[in-house]
């Protein structure tokens, strides 16, 4: 726009511009009276206020047509106003024309149509035209119950109340206005006043007041009424009487002869804790006071302040309320009271106190960090707040159970019909509120259930690796079995070889001398050569028994594949049954699976034994018996056949015996030999045994 005013050329464009707007707007208005004299020319034109209030929302939403003159009680909030004429007052709904023709005072005529409103029927302006000035209407003064109905809506009245707050508001609408609320007979109600000028009317709160403006509504979705808003047109339609008084604290709301406390009180104090634009708390003759304030000026703790405000019931204690304050320099913070539980509960609401507590638990919330403490030593349960959440880190890492002092505002809440005191909680103003005074032992129930469920775990794992290691010790066990069994397998293996060497092939060079000896002699001794045959053929058969234990002693894997009894049966009845001899193999007691080579040597002992009575004494019937006891083994054979005498040391035909002795003696026994001749032989050995495995 001030592009446009530079030069003669844009002044004249703006003009047509501000023309051809004219034009548009004139015929805009043309074309809606046109149809709105069509569409309501059925409708009576109603000239009256009174008419349009009588309306129902339904009437008035078919557009009943207006033409009425009166004189405008309020101007704002732009565009719109109130118009009152002889019979009543109504708002109208203006046209939001680019200047308005129209002022508080003035005398109009204002032509349009009705509408429903948001509570009460209004007009919507279409046109209007200033007359010029007129008196106001004149009222008289209602009380707040008067106007709580919402009967006086958009009338003009007179209001007396005192000053509760004080406020510029310059958002609600396009002027800015001084807000303030009125305590009227019992009630509250708000006012709007156009100011052009911000000033400090502090001063005003407490003050008696004489208001003369428009009563107004404030209503919900369904258009009913919340609460009764002033419109006061000016300042100067505002009288101001008396002022605020100064009162000690404890003497609020305490009966009193004279003029009660709808006036406001002047409090001092010093600040145990704010709460910026939300409350303040006053420590003052040994009491605290709660004092409930939108104003946002900081202050520390320990600053003297001067606070005006109304007195209100809390709950357990006076409060202020709708209250101001004044800082008046600093002094000492105050010294935090000592809780004590016997005494009412209730001096202490909004008061510094301290105490000693277990910490049982905390909780972060969005306004701050709660703790819930018990006290001590009466074991109440109350809970304790800092805020905001970034300034309760510290504390978040105090152990549970810890015994710690809290210190900090003190807020008392009572119930029931007397409004007794039933709980209290804290208010802490920095983390150094709270502080340890003995931590727990770290043996609590938590730590010991982490430790045992920590334990139980290693000696699960402990007992899965032993049964790893114990699968895999049998493993490994089982390999050695088989190397030794291999071990003493070879070892056999080498002791047959070594005998097949030195016994057989001595005997079979024996054998070769007893021939030469009976070829060199069967001329001229015949006895010799006889003698001498005999004596090659009892070697020979000697030969062959020595041959065939040699290879009896590598069939081993008769005791790998079953047990001795079985063993010893499967290699002693072949010979019976070539020879025709009865053998009877039996067992007593319970088998148990004995080390391999006791076995083995007990295996052969029964060979050689079964293999002597068949082939050296001509036995019919051999009885082997094998008895297995808790501690011993042991295994004898017995014969019927010629018997001998044990104490012949001649080797000829006995060296089984020899053999049979020598694997008694390497299993730590002695071979026991009973005979005699004609009456049969009774061989026996017994191994004690000091671990047996069953099978």
């Amino acid at each position: 726009m001030q592009a446009m005013l530079q030069s003669p050329v844009n002044l004249g464009q703006a003009r047509k511009i501000v023309r051809r707007l004219a034009n548009v707007v004139c015929l805009l208005a043309l074309t809606t009276t046109s149809w709105a004299q069509t569409s309501n020319r059925s409708l009576p034109v109603l000239t009256h206020a009174d008419q349009v209030r009588q309306l129902s929302p339904e009437q008035a939403a078919m557009g009943y047509p207006v033409h009425i003159r009166g004189v405008v009680t309020d101007d704002v909030p732009a565009p719109d106003f109130f118009v009152q004429d002889s019979s009543a007052g109504v708002y109208v709904e203006g046209a939001q024309p680019v200047h308005f023709t129209h002022h508080f005072g003035d005398l109009i005529e204002v032509e349009g149509i009705t509408g429903p409103g948001k509570f009460a029927p209004v007009v919507i302006e279409q046109s209007s035209r200033a007359l010029g000035r007129a008196p106001l209407p004149k009222s008289r003064t209602y009380s707040f119950d008067e106007l709580a109905d919402g009967q006086l809506d958009s009338q003009w009245v007179q209001v007396r109340g005192i000053v509760r707050a004080v406020s510029v508001d310059r958002t609600s609408w396009r002027e800015t206005t001084l807000a303030m609320r009125i305590a009227a007979g019992g009630g509250l109600l708000s006012v709007r006043v156009p100011i052009s000028d911000e000033q400090d009317f502090s001063s005003w709160i407490d003050s008696e007041v004489l208001l003369e403006g428009v009563c107004g509504s404030l209503f919900n979705a369904q258009r009913q009424l919340t609460a009764v808003l002033l419109y006061v047109p000016r300042l100067s339609f505002i009288t101001v009487a008396a002022h605020a008084r100064a009162v000690p604290l404890s003497s609020l709301l305490t009966f009193s002869p004279g003029p009660g406390m709808e006036h406001r009180v002047r409090v001092r104090g010093v600040v145990g804790y704010q709460q910026p634009g939300k409350a303040l708390f006053l420590q003052a003759e040994g009491r605290g006071l709660r004092v409930l304030t939108e104003q946002e000026t900081k202050l520390n703790v320990g600053d003297l302040v001067d606070a005006v405000g109304f007195p209100a019931m809390g709950e357990s204690a006076p409060v202020l309320k709708d209250a101001a304050f004044y800082r008046l320099g600093s002094q000492a913070p105050v010294d935090a009271i000592r809780l004590d539980i016997t005494v009412p509960w209730e001096r202490y609401d909004g008061a510094v106190i301290e105490t000693e507590a277990t910490l049982l638990g905390r909780d972060v919330q969005a306004d701050g960090v709660r703790f819930l403490l018990q006290q001590e030593p009466d074991h109440i349960l109350f809970d304790a707040t800092l805020s905001p959440v970034g300034s309760a880190m510290p504390l978040l890492s105090v152990p549970l159970n810890s015994q710690v002092r809290v210190t900090g505002i003190c807020l008392v809440q009572s119930g029931g019909l007397w409004s007794v005191p039933q709980a209290f909680r804290m208010l802490l103003r920095t983390p150094h509120d709270l502080v340890v005074l003995h931590a727990p032992s770290w043996w609590n129930l938590r730590h010991t259930l982490w430790v045992l469920g920590g334990t139980v775990g290693v000696l699960l794992l402990v007992m899965a690796w032993i049964v790893v290691l114990g699968r895999r010790l049998r493993e490994q066990m089982e390999l050695i079995r088989q190397k030794i069994r291999s071990g003493g397998v070879l070892q056999e293996r080498n002791r047959i070889a070594r005998e097949l060497h030195d016994n057989l092939e001595q005997e079979l060079a024996g054998i070769t001398m007893q021939l030469d000896l009976a070829v060199d002699c069967f001329q001229q001794a015949p006895r010799v050569a006889q003698q001498a045959l005999e004596t090659a053929r009892n070697m020979s058969r000697h030969s062959m028994l020595d041959a065939r234990r040699s290879v009896w002693d590598l069939r081993c894997h008769l005791l790998e594949e079953g047990d001795l009894v079985s063993a010893l049966r499967q290699t002693v009845q072949p010979a019976a049954s070539h020879d025709h001899v009865k053998v009877d193999v039996s067992v007593t007691g319970a088998p148990v699976r004995l080390p391999a080579s006791i076995e083995m040597n007990l295996l052969r002992i029964g060979q050689e034994a079964v293999a002597n009575a068949i082939r050296h004494g001509a036995a019919r019937s051999v009885k082997a018996v094998l008895q297995y006891d808790e501690n011993k083994v042991r295994l004898s054979v017995t014969d019927d056949g010629q018997g001998f005498r044990p104490q012949d040391t001649t080797p000829s035909g006995h060296f089984g015996l020899l053999d049979m002795r020598e694997r008694a003696h390497s299993m730590g026994s002695v071979l026991q030999v009973e005979s005699e001749p004609q009456r049969g032989t009774r061989v026996a050995v017994e191994i004690p045994v000091k671990e047996q495995v069953t099978r």
